[in-house]
């Protein structure tokens, strides 16, 4: 055998070789992933520490000390009133009325700030 020939069938069998598969893991036949041990180990410790900061976030977030009921009054509107009108009227030199506006609409859970003539709103006092 020539030199050349001996190379070509080298380079062939190396060839031949390279292409076989060493290790070839199938699955089963619907494609399902299974996860071994550790895999399911890792998994359960990942859940265990997701529901533990839900439950010690949930107690952190409710542990708040409740606020001091605010003292209010019953006021009913009048004719033409707004509660633009209503909230400067209660406002002192120092507050804001739109934040004065706002918290007349969340206090009296209103869909917006309109109001109806005779309607009876709670409006914050000064204790």
């Amino acid at each position: 055998m020539s030199a050349m020939t001996a190379d070509v069938a080298l380079i062939r069998t190396t060839r031949v070789r390279s292409l076989a598969p060493t290790s070839v893991r199938s699955t089963d036949a619907g494609g399902a992933l299974r996860l071994s041990r550790r895999g399911r180990l890792v998994f359960l410790a990942l859940g265990a520490v997701l529901a533990g900061s839900v439950v010690i976030g949930g107690g952190w977030a409710s542990a708040d000390e409740p606020r001091e009921a605010q003292p209010v009054a019953t006021y009913t509107v009048a004719a033409g009133e707004t509660l633009w009108g209503i909230a400067a009227r209660i406002a002192t030199p120092a507050d804001d009325i739109r934040t004065i506006v706002d918290d007349l609409v969340r206090l009296n859970s209103l869909p917006n700030a309109g109001l109806r003539a005779g309607q009876q709103i709670l409006v914050p006092t000064a204790d």
